[in-house]
C-alpha cells in the first residue's frame, strides 16, 4: 500500500478505504467456521414484507435433522440466522461421531407467528432440492406466505394496582379490601405504614401488542377534613430502586444454549446491563432499567425475543414500586424545649401540638399507551395511613440521663428517686413515672428484672395514642424483693408495617435501676 499524504491543518494526513465483495467476505467467514443465512419473507402475491414472524432453519440428516436457529423478521421482513459448522454436523453420537454426507447444510424452513401458529410448514425434501442441498457459508432465500398473517395476539393483561406489600386494595368492592378506609389502617392489626413499601399490581409481559407506561399519584387528606388536597405526582425522588421482573433469555454457555435471567428495574440508573452470550460474534447487551420521567410515568419494558441469538423476554413479578413515605409525611417533634409545658417529663402528657396529625392519603394509580396516551387502566386506594415520626426528649435526668430521638415518645422515672438524689435504696413502696406516645401505640407495658419474686408486670391503658401516669405514680408493691439491685423497664410496642405485617423491631424500651435495702420493720 502507498498512502496518498497531503497536508492539513494538523498536519499529513492518508485514508485508506477498501471493500471486500460478498464472495471474499463469505469465503473469510468459511474458514472461521462461522455460517449465516440471510432472507427476507414476503406475501406471495404482493411481494410486502411481513414483519415480526419467526423462521426456523433445519439442516436435514439421515438419521435427525439439525435446528441451525431462529430469527425474527424486522420491519422488511428481512432476518438473519447465525450458526457455525458444529450445528449441521452434529449427530446423536456427537461429539464423538460428527457427519455431514455433503459438504454444506441442506436447509428446509419453517414460519410461525410470534404465538407459534404455524405459516409456512417446508417438507424435509425440500432441503434436497438442487437450490437448498449443499448451501454455502453465505446462504441467502426468498421465502413468501400465501396471505398476510391475521393480526394473532393473545388479550394483553389490564395493568392494575392490586396490593401494598401483602395488602389487597380492592378498590372495587371495599368490602374484600385489607383497608380500613375510615382511618387507613389495616383491618387486621390496624397497622400504619411506614418507610418504604412495595406497591404491586398487575403489568403486561414483553409480548404486549401496544406499549403501555404508568405511574401513581397521591393527594393528602386535609386536617382538619373532610376534603383532599392537590393531587400530586409520586416522582423519580419518592421511588427507590425496585426490581420489577426479569429478563429472560438464551444464552450460549460455550457448548450449548441455556436460559438465562437478568433483573429488571425502575429508577436504578447504575445496574448493569444485561449481557447474553452468542454462539457467533460478540454477546447482546440490553439495557435492565426504566427510568421515571419528569411527570411520573414509567414504561413498561417491551423485550419480547426469547429465541435463540434473541435479546429475550420482560417476565414482570407483580411489583410496580417501592415508595418512600417519608417523601408523603414525615413529622419531627422536640420535646426538650424550656417553654412551659415543655419540657416533658416522665409522667407528662404530650401536649395536643407535639402530636401528630395522623396523616392519610389517597393514591391513584393510572396506565395508558405510550404511542397514543390512550388510557389502559386505572383504580385506586381511597386512604391509607402514614406514620414516619420522630420525638427528641429527655429521661430520667437523676439517672443515666439521655436525650434521644426515636418514632415514639418512651419515658420512665421513679418518683421516689426524682424526689430524692437518685440513688436513694427503695423499700416498700416504688412509684413508676412513665409517659408512651405514638399516633398508633399497640401497647405499653411495665415489667421488672432481678432475681425473684419479682411483682407482676402492668400494662397501661391506652388513650389516643398515649399511655402516661404522672405523679404520684403507678404504686408497685416491692416489700417482697430482697436487698439488692434491680431494673424497671417500660416496653412500648407500635402497630407499624411496611406491606408485610407488622415491621419486624416493633419494639422501644427505657428502663431505670434501683436498689432496695433492708426494711426498717
Amino acid at each position: 500500500m502507498q498512502p496518498g499524504w497531503r497536508e492539513s491543518e494538523t498536519g499529513l494526513v492518508a485514508a485508506w478505504d477498501y471493500e471486500l465483495s460478498q464472495r471474499f467476505w463469505c469465503g473469510i467467514r468459511a474458514r472461521f467456521r462461522a455460517w449465516v443465512i440471510c432472507g427476507k419473507v414476503v406475501i406471495c402475491q404482493t411481494n410486502t414484507p411481513v414483519q415480526g414472524v419467526r423462521v426456523h432453519a433445519f439442516d436435514v440428516d439421515w438419521i435427525q435433522d439439525d435446528a441451525l436457529g431462529v430469527a425474527t423478521t424486522d420491519i422488511n421482513g428481512i432476518f438473519l440466522i447465525y450458526y457455525s459448522v458444529q450445528d449441521f454436523q452434529q449427530t446423536p453420537f456427537s461429539p464423538w461421531i460428527n457427519w455431514e454426507m455433503i459438504g454444506g447444510p441442506d436447509i428446509y424452513f419453517k414460519v410461525e407467528t410470534p404465538m407459534g401458529t404455524p405459516l409456512l410448514l417446508e417438507s424435509r425434501s425440500r432441503g434436497r432440492d438442487p437450490d437448498r442441498e449443499n448451501a454455502g457459508p453465505c446462504f441467502c432465500v426468498k421465502l413468501c406466505l400465501e396471505k398476510q398473517p391475521d393480526g394473532e395476539q393473545k388479550p394483553d393483561p389490564i395493568p392494575l394496582f392490586i396490593h401494598v406489600g401483602d395488602y389487597d386494595v380492592h378498590s372495587a368492592n371495599p368490602a374484600l379490601s385489607d383497608f380500613d378506609l375510615t382511618d387507613g389502617t389495616t383491618k387486621s392489626g390496624g397497622y400504619a405504614f411506614t418507610d418504604t413499601i412495595p406497591l404491586r399490581g398487575i403489568l403486561p409481559d414483553g409480548y404486549a401488542s401496544d406499549p403501555v407506561e404508568y405511574r401513581f399519584r397521591f393527594a393528602k387528606y386535609q386536617v382538619p377534613g373532610p376534603g383532599l388536597g392537590p393531587i400530586q405526582n409520586v416522582d423519580a425522588g419518592m421511588i427507590p430502586q425496585t426490581r420489577i421482573g426479569m429478563l429472560e433469555f438464551w444464552g450460549w454457555n460455550g457448548a450449548a444454549w441455556e436460559t438465562m435471567y437478568a433483573n429488571y428495574y425502575v429508577n436504578h440508573p447504575s445496574a448493569p446491563v444485561a449481557t447474553i452470550p452468542q454462539q457467533v460474534g460478540p454477546p447482546l447487551t440490553v439495557s435492565v432499567n426504566k427510568t421515571v420521567d419528569p411527570n411520573g410515568w414509567i414504561e413498561v419494558p417491551t423485550e419480547h425475543e426469547l429465541f435463540f441469538g434473541g435479546k429475550g423476554l420482560f417476565v414482570p413479578n407483580s411489583w410496580l414500586i417501592k415508595l418512600d413515605t417519608k417523601k408523603l409525611s414525615s413529622e419531627s417533634f422536640d420535646l426538650t424545649a424550656s417553654a412551659p409545658p415543655l419540657p416533658l417529663k416522665a409522667g407528662d402528657s404530650v401536649p395536643a401540638a407535639q402530636r401528630s396529625e395522623l396523616p392519610t392519603f389517597r393514591l391513584y394509580f393510572e396506565a395508558r399507551s405510550v404511542a397514543t396516551h390512550a388510557a389502559k387502566g386505572s383504580n385506586q386506594l381511597d386512604r391509607i395511613a402514614v406514620s414516619n415520626t420522630s420525638y427528641t426528649y429527655s429521661r430520667h435526668p437523676g439517672w443515666a440521663a439521655s436525650t434521644p430521638t426515636s418514632e415514639a415518645v418512651v419515658s420512665l422515672d421513679i418518683a421516689e428517686m426524682v424526689t430524692g438524689t437518685g440513688c436513694d435504696t427503695l423499700k416498700k413502696d416504688l412509684h413508676a413515672l412513665f409517659t408512651v406516645y405514638h399516633p398508633y401505640l399497640a401497647e405499653a407495658r411495665l415489667y421488672f428484672e432481678g432475681n425473684p419474686m419479682l411483682p407482676g408486670p402492668f400494662t397501661a391503658p391506652i388513650v389516643g395514642g398515649e399511655a402516661s401516669e404522672g405523679l404520684p405514680g403507678h404504686l408497685f408493691d416491692i416489700s417482697g424483693l430482697k436487698p439488692c439491685a434491680y431494673i424497671l423497664w417500660l416496653r412500648a410496642e407500635l402497630n407499624l408495617t411496611s406491606g408485610w405485617g407488622q415491621i419486624p423491631l416493633p419494639y422501644l424500651w427505657d428502663r431505670i435501676a434501683f436498689c432496695v435495702g433492708k426494711s426498717d420493720t
